[in-house]
């Protein structure tokens, strides 16, 4: 069987290098975030987690 291979990537010339290589500052958007307070996962969020779990897991069993 011939097997004919066909480069895929063509040479990249110095000039296309250096623009792909340049490097360029970021800068942050701090204007419109919010500087509110964080939200917390509290013991009544871990409750509605663990109810809404066992609900669904029984829910599968009878199926």
């Amino acid at each position: 069987m011939k097997m004919t291979t066909v480069g895929i990537v063509t040479p990249i010339n110095k000039e296309e290098m250096k623009e792909l290589l340049r490097e360029t500052r970021e800068t942050l958007a701090t204007a419109d975030c919010k500087s509110g307070p964080a939200p917390t996962f509290g013991l009544v969020d871990l409750w509605r987690v663990r109810k809404n779990n066992k609900t669904s897991s029984s829910l599968r069993r009878f199926i």
